[in-house]
């Protein structure tokens, strides 16, 4: 089993100590790669996950922090073709408006993911960056998904990678 990591925008740098540390509490391949800061845009972004996703083996979980997380799930939710992965686990993912700037980035409201895998949902009480109340849109849209809300750890989840390990070992 590998791991794709996806990190926040613009987030490269703080957000490696979080694959780094899946790395070391799981013992498995980790790819975490550096997303371009240039282009902000969903199709760029989707693009980069999906060549990605080509170069590792099919048995992946795929890890998404912040934005990097939105894109994951706007990835696999439209209309993906392929293998699905193992296991999807989304650190503080924002809940995209449909209208305005947001709407390129917003999961469409038909949108379904591929079935046959597990999906995880952590956030932390104490996001200053994304408002726990994402957590309960993300929750009622994907019913299926486990829910993990932590009481602190920020949006850097300092001090709950142990909880989000467990769950990207378990598939």
């Amino acid at each position: 089993m590998e791991i794709l990591f996806v990190h926040g925008a613009g987030g490269y740098p703080d957000d490696l100590p979080l694959a780094e540390e899946l790395h070391t509490r799981l013992g498995l391949p980790v790819t975490a790669p550096r997303f371009p800061d240039q282009d902000m845009s969903a199709a760029g972004w989707r693009s980069e996950i999906e060549r990605h996703r080509n170069t590792l083996a099919p048995d992946l979980v795929i890890v998404g922090h912040s934005f990097g997380a939105s894109m994951v799930l706007l990835h696999l939710a439209d209309g993906f073709q392929g293998t699905p992965p193992l296991g999807l686990v989304l650190l503080a993912v924002p809940f995209w408006e449909s209208e305005g700037w947001q709407a390129e980035y917003a999961l469409p409201a038909d949108a379904e993911l591929p079935t046959g895998f597990p999906v995880w949902l952590h956030h932390c009480v104490d996001d200053e960056v994304v408002p726990i109340d994402h957590l309960d849109r993300h929750a009622a849209r994907l019913p299926h998904a486990v829910v993990r809300r932590h009481t602190s750890g920020g949006h850097q989840f300092e001090g709950r990678m142990a909880a989000v390990a467990d769950d990207v070992g378990t598939p």
